[in-house]
C-alpha cells in the first residue's frame, strides 16, 4: 500500500487484515450478495491506502462561511456564497494542470463533463454557454434544482490547495433540513482525512454543531481544526470571550488541545483574489508590499497554519482514515458472519425437527391411528342398534299378513309370512353388513390418502433438507377395495333354526303341520319351513280369530329368535369386515415399507451428511465472527496509536 508514493498506513499489520478479509470473501462461506458488498468495501479501503492525496473536508452549518473560506484559499470567488445560496451537494476541489474542468456524476451514475454536448443537454437551455466562466457554471449547477440530480461534483482548477496533493471537499450545511443535507455531510466524513470545522463567531458552538461533532465527526476530533469565521463582527474583547468559550467547549467534548483559528475570510477575500493589488504566492507566504491590514495578515497566518498541519499530519491522518474504513469493514464482516451463523442455526433446527429417521415407526403410528378410526367407524353396537331399529316394524307386518280372512287360507298365509320374514331379515342383514363394508372402504381410502399426504410432506421436507430439490410428493399408493360381505352363514343359521323348530314335538300337531311345513319349504328353506310348520299346526277347524291369535302367539317368539340369529350373524360378518380392513391397513403399511425403505435410508444418509456439513459451516462462520472481532480490536489499537502520533506531531 505504498505504491506511487502512497502513505504507509500500518505496514504488514493492515496488509494482513486486508489479506484475511480477501481470503474470507474468496472461499464462499458468506452469502454471495453480502460478499459482493464487502468486496466493494475492501476495494475502497485498498484504493484509499494506495492514494497519496490528502482529503480535507470543510464542515459547518448553513451560512457559516464555508464557501467564503474556500474562495479565500482559492484566491477567487469560485464557489457561490451568499445568504440566498445553499450548497446542495458535496463539491470536490482538485488542482489540475491545464484547462479548468467540471465533471458531474448524476444520480443514475452517468457522468457529464462541462463543455460537452451531454452536459449542455442535462443543464438545459438556460445553462451558461461554452464561453461561460467556471464560476458561472458552478453557480448554475450548485444553486438550482440541477443540484438535486448531482451525486458527485468534481472541479479541477489551477490553484494549489494548502499544499501538494491536497483535495478539498466543500460539504452541504448539516443544519439544513432540505434534501438530506445532513446525510450528504455525514457521507463526506467517511472520505475526510482532516476536517476543517467552520464556526461562525457570532453564533459559536450551537447545539446543532455540537451534535455533529459528538456524532458523525466523533472519530475525527483528533484531526480537526476549527476555523472561527466572521470575527470582524466582534470587537477584540468579544472575540477573546468567544475564543475562550469555543476552546472550553471543545475540551469538554474530548478535544485535549483544540486548534482554533480565528479569521475573517469575507473581509479579506477582495484583497486576496487574483488581480488584486496583492498577489499572494504559493502557500500564502507572500505579503502585501504596502502592508496588508491586520485581517489579511491574520488570514494568511491561519492559511499557513492549516497548510502546516496538513503536511505534519498527512501520514497519521490518512492512516486514521484507512484504519477507520478497515474497522468498519471488519465490523461488517463480523455482522455478516453472525447473521449467517444465526440463519444456519435455524436451518439446523429445521433439519432436526423435520427429518424422518425411522420409517417403520412413522408407518406404525399411521397404522395405529387408522385402526383406531376403524374401530370407531365400525362400532358393532351402533350397527346392531341401527339393525334393530330397522326391524321394529317386523312384528306389525307379520300381524298384517294374517289380518282379516287371510288366516282362512292357511297355505297362502304361511307362504306370505314366511316370504316376508325371510326377505326382511335377509334384506336388513345385507344392508347392515354392506353399510359396514362401505364405511370400511371409505376409512381405508381416507387412510391411504392421509398416509400419502403425510408421507409426501415428510419426504419432500427430508429431500429438501438433504439438499435435493424435490417438490413433487410420491404417488398415492391406492388401497384395494374391500370384498362384498358374505352372508352365507346368515342363510345357514336361519335354515338350521327352521329345521330344528320343525322337527320339534311342539309343532307336531297333525296333517296341518305337515302341509304347512311342505308349503313353507317350497317358498324358502329354513325360516319358511319353520314358520310354515307352525302355521299348519295351528290352522285347522278353529275359528279365524282364535286361529290368528294362536298363530301370532306361536310366531312372535320364533321371529324374535330369528332376529337374534340374524344379529349374531351380522355381528360375525362385521367382524370379518373389520378383520379385512385391518389386513388392508397392514398391507398398505407393508407396501410403503417395501417401496420406500431404501429411498428414505438414502435421504437420511444425505441428511446426515448435510447436517455434518452444516455444523462445519456454523463453526466456520462463528470463527470468522470471532476473528473479525479480534482483528477489529487490533485495528482500534492501531488507531489509538495513530492518534498519539498526531498528538505528538501537534506538540
Amino acid at each position: 500500500m505504498t505504491a506511487h508514493g502512497a502513505v504507509d498506513v500500518g505496514g504488514p499489520a493492515v496488509a494482513g487484515h486486508l489479506e484475511w478479509i480477501d481470503a474470507v470473501l474468496g472461499d464462499r462461506r458468506l452469502p454471495s450478495g453480502r460478499r459482493a458488498e464487502l468486496g466493494k468495501q475492501l476495494r475502497t479501503v485498498q484504493a484509499r491506502g494506495d492514494d497519496p492525496q490528502l482529503r480535507i473536508a470543510v464542515f459547518g452549518e448553513a451560512s457559516s462561511g464555508k464557501s467564503t473560506l474556500l474562495n479565500a484559499f482559492l484566491r477567487r470567488r469560485l464557489l457561490p456564497s451568499s445568504n440566498d445560496v445553499t450548497t446542495r451537494t458535496t463539491t470536490v476541489l482538485r488542482r489540475g494542470e491545464g484547462a479548468e474542468k467540471i465533471v458531474v456524476t448524476l444520480a443514475d451514475r452517468d457522468e457529464v463533463t462541462w463543455r460537452s454536448g451531454s452536459f449542455a443537454q442535462w443543464a438545459g437551455p438556460s445553462a451558461p454557454g461554452v464561453s461561460a466562466t467556471l464560476e458561472e457554471v458552478l453557480r448554475r449547477v450548485l444553486t438550482t434544482s440541477l443540484a438535486d440530480e448531482v451525486l458527485r461534483l468534481e472541479v479541477w482548477q489551477p490553484a494549489r490547495l494548502l499544499g501538494e496533493d491536497v483535495v478539498l471537499l466543500d460539504t452541504p450545511g448539516f443544519s439544513v433540513l432540505d434534501r438530506g443535507h445532513r446525510e450528504l455531510a455525514e457521507a463526506a466524513v467517511g472520505q475526510a482525512d482532516l476536517a476543517l470545522v467552520v464556526v461562525p463567531a457570532p453564533a459559536a458552538m450551537s447545539m446543532t454543531l455540537v451534535d455533529f461533532l459528538v456524532g458523525p465527526l466523533h472519530d475525527h476530533l483528533d484531526r480537526c481544526a476549527f476555523v472561527l469565521t466572521k470575527t470582524d463582527l466582534l470587537d477584540a474583547e468579544g472575540l477573546g470571550e468567544v475564543l475562550g468559550l469555543v476552546e472550553e467547549r471543545l475540551r469538554g467534548l474530548g478535544v485535549a488541545d483544540p486548534v482554533v483559528l480565528p479569521c475573517a475570510p469575507g473581509r479579506v477575500l477582495g484583497a486576496l483574489t487574483v488581480g488584486a493589488a496583492t498577489r499572494v504566492g504559493a502557500g500564502g507566504a507572500a505579503r502585501n508590499a504596502s502592508g496588508a491590514d491586520a485581517a489579511v495578515e491574520r488570514f494568511l497566518e491561519v492559511e499557513a497554519r492549516i497548510a502546516s498541519l496538513a503536511a505534519e499530519r498527512r501520514r497519521s491522518a490518512v492512516a486514521a482514515t484507512v484504519l477507520g474504513l478497515l474497522s468498519a469493514l471488519l465490523a461488517a464482516v463480523e455482522e455478516t458472519a453472525a447473521d449467517q451463523r444465526s440463519q444456519l442455526g435455524t436451518v439446523q433446527e429445521e433439519l432436526g425437527r423435520l427429518s424422518l429417521p425411522d420409517l417403520p415407526a412413522f408407518l406404525d403410528a399411521w397404522a395405529a391411528g387408522a385402526l383406531q378410526r376403524a374401530d370407531r367407524g365400525l362400532d358393532r353396537a351402533s350397527l346392531l342398534l341401527e339393525l334393530d331399529a330397522a326391524l321394529t316394524s317386523l312384528e306389525g307386518e307379520v300381524t298384517d299378513a294374517v289380518a282379516g280372512d287371510r288366516i282362512a287360507r292357511p297355505n297362502e298365509a304361511a307362504t306370505a309370512v314366511s316370504r316376508m320374514v325371510r326377505e326382511r331379515l335377509r334384506r336388513e342383514a345385507e344392508r347392515t353388513v354392506e353399510c359396514a363394508a362401505a364405511r370400511a372402504d371409505r376409512l381405508l381410502t381416507v387412510g391411504a390418502e392421509e398416509l400419502a399426504r403425510e408421507f409426501g410432506s415428510q419426504y419432500s421436507a427430508l429431500a429438501g433438507l438433504a439438499g435435493e430439490q424435490r417438490t413433487v410428493a410420491p404417488a398415492v399408493l391406492s388401497a384395494a377395495a374391500l370384498p362384498a360381505p358374505d352372508l352365507s352363514t346368515t342363510d345357514q343359521a336361519l335354515a338350521q333354526l327352521g329345521a330344528r323348530l320343525v322337527t320339534s314335538d311342539t309343532w307336531r300337531t297333525g296333517g296341518g303341520a305337515a302341509a304347512g311345513a311342505l308349503a313353507g319349504s317350497m317358498v324358502l328353506p329354513g325360516v319358511g319351513t319353520l314358520v310354515g310348520g307352525v302355521l299348519g299346526a295351528i290352522i285347522g277347524k278353529r275359528g279365524p280369530d282364535t286361529a290368528r291369535e294362536q298363530f301370532l302367539a306361536q310366531a312372535r317368539p320364533i321371529v324374535a329368535e330369528a332376529r337374534q340369529t340374524v344379529a349374531a350373524s351380522v355381528t360375525e360378518s362385521v367382524g370379518q369386515v373389520a378383520a379385512e380392513l385391518a389386513e388392508s391397513i397392514a398391507g398398505l403399511r407393508a407396501q410403503y415399507l417395501t417401496e420406500w425403505s431404501e429411498e428414505i435410508a438414502r435421504l437420511n444418509a444425505a441428511n446426515a451428511r448435510r447436517q455434518a456439513a452444516l455444523a462445519e459451516e456454523i463453526a466456520d462462520t462463528e470463527r470468522i465472527a470471532v476473528e473479525a472481532r479480534r482483528r477489529r480490536t487490533h485495528v482500534a489499537s492501531l488507531r489509538h496509536n495513530t492518534s498519539r502520533i498526531a498528538a505528538s506531531a501537534k506538540e
